[in-house]
């Protein structure tokens, strides 16, 4: 373990054991309000998805499905333009590549100045024509979800897709991207832990050295969906960070809200501040801050694969 691991380790270690205390010296600070505009601008092009992954809660989203309408992302892109947000997430609950207008949001994004424009995906509709799409449009990061465990396990995991057909299409992303002189879209492939096997461990091994990143997560359980374990005792900074609108304009909690249970506003007649900045934001930041949040987040165990190093964030560092 490195000096700054270990520094690391020991500072989140005081801020869980004094989370209580630390929370409500939060709340006499008046941090319901948060002391800067959203980082990270979620903007939903669809809920619907190609694929049935069984540890996606697909079945339990009640809403509408639909793609985003032009008009409305650029108005969406028009305010994060003028507010000076830098970072914008073309995804949230689908496949983003559904939407066939996908390439022209990006570049769209791209010449109102966004400085970071990100997708993530499941690979399998990145074809040729896509694949120089987005390079051409100017794409920062795509974030692919793949299986390590190889063909058999992304097949019974990933229904609907197929293992050869998305590592093809991953390949050809990165020699076109080498064929063009290009560095970005950086490329990211993302899986959740299954066996840390042997065949895990060489996939790993062999895309370390062509993907940009290589990043492991476990499986969280979708705001209570899944599961309703959750022993998080610190608030989620996501009320404080990040800014979700799903496709028909609505903005809801975050990403894990995959159903659009608790809304806090309509980007077709609000604005980014007035929402950012409304009493209903600011009542569930105060209770994140003093009872774990709405429901919907109590049951939520997605705040303990980030870093306890919340504070930063809500206080504004």
């Amino acid at each position: 373990m490195s000096f700054r691991h270990a520094i690391r380790t020991s500072v989140e270690r005081v801020l869980l054991s004094r989370a209580h205390l630390i929370r409500r010296g939060l709340i006499a600070a008046g941090r319901d309000r948060a002391p800067r505009l959203p980082e990270i601008v979620q903007i939903e092009s669809t809920n619907i998805c190609n694929a049935r992954c069984v540890f996606c809660p697909r079945d339990q989203m009640h809403r509408r499905q639909g793609v985003m309408d032009e008009a409305l992302f650029r108005k969406v892109v028009d305010d994060c333009a003028a507010l000076g947000i830098r970072h914008v997430r073309l995804h949230n609950y689908g496949e983003p590549f559904v939407d066939r207008h996908l390439t022209d949001k990006v570049a769209y994004a791209k010449q109102k100045g966004i400085a970071e424009v990100g997708v993530i995906s499941n690979g399998s509709l990145i074809d040729e024509q896509v694949a120089r799409g987005v390079i051409d449009a100017g794409l920062d990061a795509i974030n692919i979800s793949v299986d390590a465990s190889g063909r058999e396990v992304f097949e019974r995991t990933r229904i609907g897709l197929e293992y050869d057909k998305v590592i093809a299409n991953i390949e050809r992303l990165v020699r076109i991207r080498a064929e063009l002189g290009r560095t970005h879209p950086k490329l990211i492939l993302s899986f959740v832990r299954q066996d840390n096997s042997d065949e895990e461990r060489a996939f790993i091994d062999h895309w370390r050295t062509i993907a940009d990143k290589i990043h492991i997560t476990e499986l969280h359980n979708w705001a209570g969906t899944l599961n309703r374990n959750s022993d998080v005792r610190y608030p989620c900074y996501r009320q404080w960070l990040t800014f979700t609108v799903l496709w028909d304009g609505r903005v809801s909690l975050c990403c894990a809200d995959f159903d659009g249970r608790v809304i806090l506003g309509d980007m077709r007649t609000s604005n980014i501040r007035d929402i950012w900045e409304s009493e209903a934001y600011r009542q569930v930041r105060r209770e994140h801050l003093e009872s774990g949040g709405p429901e919907i987040c109590r049951a939520c165990d997605l705040p303990r694969k980030d870093s306890p190093l919340w504070v930063g964030k809500i206080i504004g560092l």
